[in-house]
């Protein structure tokens, strides 16, 4: 019998479609004798087939194997093809995303930071003490006239006042003038010399 859904044809008195397992017209089938199934004309002294024998060979539900049974299709496939193939294993699993450099590491990234840091905190204090060490020095001017007048007041015995320029370096070879006042309000120059970097110095005394 043909089915009416997909055109297959079936064998007689099946009850449904050995292909889609549409229902089958089996009353239909039955009244219209041996005759009208494909292959199954009687001959003198056979007896006439039993209306139900499709239905004993095909039966509901046994067109079409469930899935998974022994002796299905996918039972018989699952032999030949490779592990996984055709199954449905869910939603895939994302990519693993490459690793990041050393630097984006937040520990490696704070240890980076800290090395930066001491490194330029000691570069700072190497060259704070660079300018320290190599400051200019100067010569204590308050001192010089103080020891300059000391010494003209006992060799002119008389009071004498001495006045030098401040700021001159302690440097060897660096020479100044000064001004030296007696008490009668005489001046006289007085040529001082840096002996060292020490801040030694020699003086003379010019003529009036």
């Amino acid at each position: 019998m043909t089915c009416t859904t997909c055109s297959t044809l079936n064998p007689p008195c099946a009850p449904a479609c050995v292909r889609c397992n549409t229902p089958l017209d089996a009353a239909a089938d039955a009244a219209a004798g041996p005759a009208a199934w494909p292959g199954r004309a009687t001959r003198p002294g056979e007896p006439a087939p039993d209306p139900t024998e499709g239905s004993k060979r095909i039966g509901a539900g046994l067109s079409a194997a469930a899935t998974g049974v022994p002796g299905s299709s996918r039972d018989r496939a699952a032999a030949v093809q490779p592990p996984g193939y055709g199954l449905d294993t869910g939603d895939p699993e994302p990519p693993v995303p490459p690793g990041r450099p050393a630097a984006d590491d937040p520990p490696v990234a704070r240890r980076v930071a800290l090395v930066g840091a001491l490194v330029v905190l000691a570069v700072l204090a190497a060259g704070g003490i660079a300018l320290w060490l190599t400051r200019p020095h100067y010569l204590d001017s308050a001192a010089v006239q103080r020891q300059i007048a000391d010494r003209l007041t006992a060799r002119l015995a008389g009071p004498v006042a001495v006045r030098c320029p401040g700021d001159q370096r302690q440097q060897a070879g660096v020479t100044f003038r000064c001004t030296a006042t007696d008490n009668a309000g005489g001046r006289r120059a007085v040529t001082v010399t840096v002996v060292d970097n020490s801040g030694k110095y020699t003086w003379t005394l010019g003529t009036a």
